[in-house]
């Protein structure tokens, strides 16, 4: 059984290999990487060098080659992709560089989406916790827009209380800031910390931004698929 205490991610000797007309090609290898619950953590590195790689594969997105990924507990190399999507739903939350709206549904049938999925709720509920979570946006007046309405900082806003409407153990974040101007996901961005902060949910992002990774207790550097630079161990938020 899992404690407060144990690491929310756990990672040993991970690696990930794929095939293509070329031969055999190493996207990851060897990796080590332990999260802390509560802090926030930035993969950083070049375009190519395997950090996307490693955020799908820390939350079960994909399956790996060699080595093993704990997540909350359990280990994701024993579970199959039904019984990790199991987990990920209501335990998880995330937040893509585009956005991943359904284009048919407005903003609040967006973010109440996940908490209708995951079940629990009445209809009534999930709506209402929906509304809350896009007034905290500052989207109140936009709920009942499509995305295609919405500019690329309300989509993003969009997606980032449909993030949070389950209350996540764990917040992955893949260049939350890459479709948008430099005001814009400056605004995003600080208002995913304060609402990581207020959740008290882990937080794992990879960006380009190394002002945005330095916001975070710890920088994970990552280079032609190892991890090549490890700063001081990490800090819970809040603390």
């Amino acid at each position: 059984m899992r404690t407060n205490s144990d690491p929310v991610i756990e990672v040993r000797g991970l690696s990930k290999k794929v095939t293509d007309a070329t031969g055999e090609l190493t996207i990851l290898d060897g990796i080590d990487l332990t999260v802390d619950a509560g802090s926030s953590v930035a993969i950083i590195g070049a375009s190519g060098s395997g950090k996307s790689t490693l955020l799908g594969l820390l939350a079960g997105l994909d399956s790996a080659s060699a080595g093993s990924v704990r997540l909350l507990g359990h280990e994701l190399t024993e579970l199959g992709e039904d019984q990790r999507a199991a987990l990920r739903n209501g335990s998880v939350g995330f937040v893509f560089q585009s956005f991943q709206l359904m284009p048919h549904l407005t903003a609040l049938e967006n973010v109440a989406l996940p908490l209708e999925l995951h079940g629990g709720l009445s209809t009534r509920d999930a709506y209402a916790r929906a509304r809350e979570l896009l007034e905290r946006v500052g989207l109140a007046q936009r709920m009942r827009h499509y995305p295609k309405l919405l500019s690329g900082g309300e989509q993003q806003r969009v997606a980032l209380a449909r993030a949070f409407v389950t209350h996540p153990a764990v917040l992955f974040a893949d260049e939350p800031t890459g479709s948008l101007d430099a005001a814009t996901g400056h605004a995003v961005i600080d208002l995913m910390f304060e609402m990581n902060r207020a959740n008290g949910a882990t937080l794992v992002l990879v960006t380009h931004d190394i002002d945005l990774a330095h916001r975070c207790d710890t920088t994970v550097t990552i280079e032609a698929g190892r991890i090549v630079a490890t700063p001081a161990p990490t800090v819970a938020i809040g603390r």
